[in-house]
């Protein structure tokens, strides 16, 4: 039945008056939410003022978020920074935390191998849009380097591309690495349960989300909706604030991508320190040999333990830090939960959605590090920074003795890596509910000839697309991927990557209905249903169930399999996640 003209005038009425009403009210939020735009703005602890920066940014950069862990502050928890007077220049990065020159930290060959970067180390970088844009997420990075190097200076971490493309506020964090983040020893415990833990990089990440709790808002940023994602030991150290009591409600979502969560009870801390102890007895000459230096450490007091470690140079311990991965987020009870893997697979964890990431090709990096690669540190710089276009050749990157059984192993522990991750998601999601665990592979590969060969997929290949970073103006770890006939291709490619990102930041899902991206499921346990988005010039959805590993190891050779087991310690592992499965070794 038609309305008649008196109902229809007054239906108008009531639409315009609520039109009206909700324009007025999206006025006063806008009017409310607009940022200043200053280079200038004031923190907790003082006044900074930053710079403009590229892609329509503003940057500020080097800012202190503890004090420094020097002297009585080394292996003890993180103090909150010291405030100041005026107005503290934020416009360049502070150095490294120190670590052994690697192609991670200085981008010098003659830097490898010895020691750089500094023990006062504990600083951050902040970029934002320049934009009146206020509330915006805030996105918490923390840098790889198997929590032994890397820095918040790495050049593919500029925050720039990614803040203005995502219009969020981009956080990279630096953290004490080595044994001067990871020491458990009963000589430097003085009976607070944060400083006996022996987590001082857990403590230093803590102390990080701290500094964003009291200060997004100073740049715009919304502390209800803060992301932390890493990559490789920034993974690792996220899953170890996912485990941490001390982080919970201090970060709401959780992107994560090539690590594997771990934990160790802290005898484990003791016997890395014991490791790191002989050394230096041999190093200062207290003792001949590591033999004479294990019987001369057991006659010790835990005073001259103490004084022992406390008188070490931090290029000392960094140098006696165990290798390839440092003992770490020791099951304390106070900074890691007590139930560690065990209780964050059973749902003992903070409870934030996931983003969970692998690239296609993870064993590459870990075999060509184990002796597979032919080039030296310095060697290999030389061929992916200044070697002419076309000249580099396969037998220069893969050692010709493996060549035979390269492809064939890292292409095994690629897949272990990978069922390593699903079969943690396959745990959580019996705890976690719907809509809050996300997988992805990472698989462009498009880099040009022999890199594609040796490396493919590599460890850590997209983190230069989830920040846009394609580096090529200078020298760099991964200068020889980006060539004129891969830009368009993956800049495409980074762009979608990023939206997912923002949109996972903003909303906890990496897509929603009809906002035009690929929808993304999350992760289920049913055989047939979509479960992970695959990263590639077409991505797309993928019900890929990787279950069988033992089946593709026990066509390896003993020496190939020596490698696997080198490159994953699968006895650290619950055996719910051990890819073996119940297989033979």
């Amino acid at each position: 039945m038609d309305e008649s003209p008196s109902r229809a005038a007054r239906s108008r009425a009531l639409v315009y008056a609520a039109l009206l009403l909700l324009t007025g009210w999206l006025s006063i939020g806008v009017a409310h939410a607009a940022y200043d735009r200053s280079l200038t703005r004031t923190l907790d602890a003082g006044q900074i003022h930053g710079k403009v920066d590229a892609s329509d940014t503003h940057a500020f950069l080097g800012i202190p978020f503890a004090q420094p862990p020097v002297g009585e502050l080394r292996w003890r928890a993180p103090q909150p920074p010291a405030p100041w007077g005026g107005s503290r220049p934020a416009t360049t990065m502070a150095p490294m935390c120190a670590q052994v020159g690697s192609f991670f930290g200085e981008p010098d060959p003659a830097t490898f191998g010895h020691p750089v970067g500094s023990e006062d180390c504990l600083y951050l970088n902040v970029w934002r849009p320049n934009s009146t844009a206020d509330d915006l997420p805030v996105f918490v990075w923390l840098h790889g380097g198997s929590n032994l190097k890397g820095t918040a200076r790495e050049p593919t971490y500029n925050g720039a591309y990614l803040a203005r493309k995502a219009n969020m506020v981009v956080v990279t964090v630096q953290y004490r690495m080595g044994m001067l983040g990871w020491l458990n020893h009963p000589a430097v415990k003085t009976g607070n349960a944060l400083d006996d833990s022996g987590n001082f990089t857990t403590l230093d990440l803590v102390r990080a989300l701290d500094w964003v709790q009291a200060n997004a808002g100073a740049f715009g940023g919304d502390r209800d909706r803060v992301t932390v994602a890493g990559q490789s030991a920034g993974c690792i150290n996220t899953w170890g604030l996912l485990q941490s009591p001390l982080a919970a409600g201090k970060f709401h979502r959780a992107l994560c991508t090539s690590g594997i969560p771990n934990g160790y009870p802290p005898v484990i801390g003791h016997v890395a320190a014991n490791y790191l102890i002989d050394r230096l007895l041999v190093d200062t000459g207290r003792a001949s040999d590591l033999l004479h230096a294990a019987a001369l450490r057991v006659l010790m007091s835990n005073t001259q333990i103490a004084e022992l470690l406390r008188s070490a140079s931090a290029a000392q311990i960094m140098k006696f830090s165990p290798a390839p991965v440092v003992p770490g987020h020791f099951t304390d009870g106070t900074v890691i939960r007590r139930s560690g893997l065990a209780g964050l697979v059973a749902g003992h964890y903070n409870r934030v959605p996931l983003m969970i990431g692998s690239t296609r090709d993870e064993g590459a990096y870990a075999l060509y590090l184990a002796g597979m690669g032919r080039p030296t540190p310095q060697e290999y710089w030389h061929l992916a920074n200044y070697a002419p276009p076309g000249t580099v050749t396969y037998d220069q990157l893969i050692k010709p003795e493996f060549q035979p059984i390269y492809t064939q192993t890292h292409q095994v522990l690629s897949y272990a890596y990978g069922l390593i991750t699903d079969n943690t998601l396959r745990l959580m999601r019996l705890t976690s509910g719907p809509n809050m665990l996300f997988r992805y592979n990472f698989d462009w590969d498009d880099t040009p000839a022999p890199w594609k060969q040796a490396l493919g997929a590599f460890h850590g290949i997209d983190v230069a697309f989830l920040f846009g970073n394609f580096v090529t103006d200078q020298p760099h770890v991964m200068r020889f991927a980006w060539t004129s006939a891969n830009e368009s291709a993956s800049r495409a490619l980074s762009d979608r990557f990023i939206r997912h990102v923002a949109s996972f930041a903003r909303y906890g899902r990496p897509s929603r209905l009809f906002d035009g991206q690929t929808y993304w499921n999350d992760w289920t346990n049913f055989t047939w249903g979509d479960k992970r988005m695959v990263l590639d010039n077409r991505s797309y959805m993928s019900s890929d169930d990787h279950l069988f590993f033992w089946p593709r190891y026990s066509l390896l050779s003993a020496e190939q399999k020596e490698f696997i087991r080198k490159a994953i310690d699968f006895d650290a592992l619950p055996a719910n996640v051990d890819p073996f499965r119940g297989g033979m070794r």
